[in-house]
Formats: C-alpha cells, structure tokens, sequence
C-alpha cells in the first residue's frame, strides 16, 4: 500500500468518525485532513481520579518526561464504550500502570485507527494541576497518528 493510498484511508476513517458527531461530512473531512496534517494531538488523559491514580501522578511530577513511557492499549470489551483506548505508563524499566483512558470524543476518532493496525505513537507531556490540597492532578500525553 502507498503512502497516498495509506493517508487517504486514515482522512476517511476520521472523517466518518466526525461525521457523526458534526453531521457535516465537508466539515468532517476538513477537521480530518487537519488531524492527518498536523499528525500530533495533544490531549489530556480521562480517569485520573480513579483509584491510586492522584497518587501515581504526584510521583510522575519528580521525573523528566523523557523517563515516562506511554502505551496505548485498545480496550473493546469494555461495557462503557466500545472504542475505550486505555493509557498505561512505565517510568524506566518499571512496571506498567494504568493512568486512565483517551478521552471518549478522541477515542472515538482514534479507535477505528487502531482497529485497523494503525500505530499510534504516544509521550507523555506534563503533569498539570495539584496546586492547592484541594484540586485534582490531571496529565497531557501527545498522540501521533
């Protein structure tokens, strides 16, 4: 498969995706070839408040991002929503932990992607928030298509 031919299916899946959600297929294909283009999204990670995770985002504050390995796992089975794509981080040679989920609008885009063996490449980008006691910790991973 060339390249073109590679692309052009990856605009088509996205734009029909989108389709749905803006019920205008010129609109769909356009937000869909500026995905393609710009290859990056960033985009915070969804659960985080779930389980020990404030926890293990306090503790991924003290490294370099470049230590903090992403992996995204596709995760159909899930009972809440058929395109769940879960986020696992490694700092190192550690052990994998479940961060959280791609958001459910992206993970609706990105999901059909995955399905059809398209790799995509996630880093983490920053923990934000946690200033005061009283608000949540939340994080930013990049996904390349």
């Amino acid at each position: 498969m060339t390249t073109t031919t590679r692309v052009r299916k990856q605009v088509t899946t996205i734009a029909n995706r989108l389709y749905r959600k803006l019920g205008n297929l010129s609109a769909a294909f356009k937000r869909a070839w500026q995905i393609v283009k710009g290859r990056i999204l960033v985009s915070k990670i969804a659960g985080v408040t779930f389980g020990n995770r404030q926890a293990a985002l306090k503790k991924l504050e003290q490294y370099n991002t470049g230590m903090i390995n992403v992996s995204l796992q596709r995760e159909a089975g899930n009972t809440y929503d058929a395109n769940a794509i879960k986020v696992n981080v490694t700092v190192g040679t550690g052990s994998q932990y479940q961060l959280g989920y791609v958001p459910k609008d992206l993970a609706a885009v990105l999901a059909p992607l995955m399905d059809k063996g398209i790799e995509l490449i996630a880093r983490f980008k920053r923990v934000i928030g946690g200033v005061l006691d009283n608000h949540s910790y939340g994080a930013l991973i990049t996904v390349e298509i």
